[in-house]
């Protein structure tokens, strides 16, 4: 299973709708340079997400050192680095969708919490909301320059959406044949069919 089609489905299995999903996957492309930066080639994390301890962060263990302007002073200054000054190494791309979810989008900020979030229907209105959290950009969403991140962070979302190709995912029970509805409708049909050759024939 190629990474697009496992992102879309842990968000689907987290609860985001196929577009919102698709939106994930496109964001994951976005901030790990379609899966070829240093951060994802490291630690398969292509969020960007910060170690914080595994006693909160299970899915994860400590990755490689985030950039100088990311560390602490100690870190900086040669002193001691503390779980935050490094990424988050996760096992696979799975997890590191999942804890940036489940620890990310699920938690509201600034009235923006995972059920906006889920149901996005457009790339223009995922952005926004992201921005609204603060997510990205330098620029608060209520000024000219915020809302032009957003139209440009929507944008090249939008671009790579035509990249994606992921298939419609189902959970396991309901790709199951339900026996007794199967069997109900067999005999169903036969019952039918017993009643036409009756009638045919009498």
């Amino acid at each position: 299973m190629d990474i697009d089609q496992s992102i879309y489905n842990t968000a689907i299995e987290e609860g985001f709708s196929p577009t919102s999903a698709k939106l994930i996957v496109a964001q994951a492309r976005l901030e790990s340079g379609h899966y070829s930066s240093s951060v994802f080639k490291a630690n398969n994390n292509m969020y960007g997400m910060k170690f914080i301890g595994t006693d909160k962060q299970p899915l994860a263990t400590r990755g490689t050192l985030a950039p100088l302007n990311e560390r602490s002073a100690s870190c900086k200054n040669g002193g001691v680095c503390v779980d935050r000054d490094y990424y988050a190494k996760y096992s696979s791309a799975e997890d590191s969708a999942k804890d940036t979810i489940q620890r990310l989008y699920k938690i509201t900020r600034n009235g923006i919490g995972f059920e906006q979030l889920k149901n996005v229907a457009s790339a223009t209105e995922y952005a926004n909301k992201l921005k609204k959290r603060n997510y990205f950009g330098l620029h608060s969403i209520d000024t000219e320059a915020g809302k032009q991140e957003a139209r440009e962070y929507a944008r090249i979302l939008d671009s790579i959406l035509f990249r994606i190709k992921v298939i419609n995912f189902y959970k396991r029970n309901e790709k199951k044949i339900n026996y007794t509805t199967l069997a109900i409708l067999v005999l169903g049909l036969t019952g039918v069919a017993y009643w036409y050759y009756k009638k045919k024939y009498k």
